[in-house]
């Protein structure tokens, strides 16, 4: 399937050409950017790819500050201008805030999400190939099969942490998959649940600094909140442990390696999305995108845990 849709993805890029160059990209768009901590590396690629499409944009921004109820309460309060459609289209950061988004907007402004694992799951769409209502995307869903299997080849390892977000959508979805593949491995997870706004991350990476807690590696899968934590995970534990991503954000904050799309092409997808749904292509029509993933490695991570980096992987310092 997701093949399928990145075929489809491919046909909807060669179209660009023609939407690029109408009338409409003359105008100054409004795009509203419902985020849940802020700008991040894939929004500065969104904006620099609808800058390098010709699409002049005013951006309006919605800080979530990675809590549900002040996310909600914020939209509700530019529901007036929602309503009266005052944005051209809402770009979504993740699962929680897409959920929050669609239940605020219902339909009243195309949306189009980024960095959501899985979209069908989180009900935020029908399916992939046929979205529905008024939303489309992309999706950084690569199987946890081949994530840890790209790990695995990588730099083998029997005992594994996971680091589960009690609170993140996709958490029970990582956990049972990870869970299956170490079955099939003969791999042994323990996982660690891991709250914000509590002490818990904190006691977990003590039990690692002090020996309590023993593995080989860690992994966190595609999570915001783990993703802001990562470079508190790296400096605390990240020379006892190797650490596996399901983000290219982890890399960057110095963990081992990630197998996902990179950030850029996550970024300059959704702006491509964002570009067809301004060229008049109603969004539930068009395909959720998944962009091909690639194995990105950190070069301080790799040369401190003694791990080759192959040729054809992406690199961080």
């Amino acid at each position: 399937m997701i093949r399928k849709v990145m075929a489809l993805a491919l046909v909807g890029v060669l179209a660009m050409g023609g939407l690029i160059a109408s009338p409409a990209h003359a105008q100054e768009k409004n795009v509203l950017m419902v985020l849940w901590r802020g700008i991040t590396e894939p929004e500065e690629a969104f904006k620099a790819k609808l800058a390098e499409l010709g699409v002049a944009v005013k951006y309006t921004e919605i800080v979530g500050d990675q809590d549900r109820g002040v996310l909600a309460e914020r939209l509700r309060a530019a529901e007036t201008d929602i309503k009266a459609k005052k944005y051209d289209v809402i770009y979504s950061f993740g699962t929680t805030t897409t959920q929050v988004t669609q239940q605020v907007v219902q339909e009243a402004v195309p949306i189009v999400f980024n960095i959501v694992f899985d979209p069908v799951g989180g009900k935020l769409v029908k399916s992939l190939e046929q979205p529905g209502g008024n939303t489309t995307g992309v999706t950084n869903g690569v199987p946890i099969n081949d994530q840890l299997n790209a790990f695995m080849t990588l730099s083998p390892f029997k005992s594994l942490i996971l680091f589960f977000n009690a609170r993140e959508p996709n958490a029970n979805i990582i956990e049972a998959q990870v869970s299956e593949w170490a079955a099939a491995k003969g791999v042994s997870v323990t996982a660690r649940r891991v709250v914000p706004d509590t002490d818990s991350l904190t006691t977990v990476l003590e039990e690692i600094k002090s020996g309590a807690l023993t593995a080989e590696a860690a992994y966190a899968g595609a999570d915001s909140f783990l993703g802001s934590k990562a470079g508190e995970i790296q400096a605390a534990i990240g020379d006892k442990v190797r650490l596996f991503g399901g983000t290219q954000t982890f890399v960057l904050r110095k963990w081992l390696a990630a197998y996902t799309p990179p950030v850029s092409a996550m970024g300059g997808t959704a702006a491509e999305q964002v570009a067809k749904v301004l060229g008049g292509a109603p969004a539930g029509t068009l395909p959720v995108i998944l962009p091909t993933p690639r194995l990105i490695m950190s070069k301080s991570a790799a040369e401190a845990h003694k791990v080759t980096v192959p040729a054809d992987a992406l690199t961080e310092n």
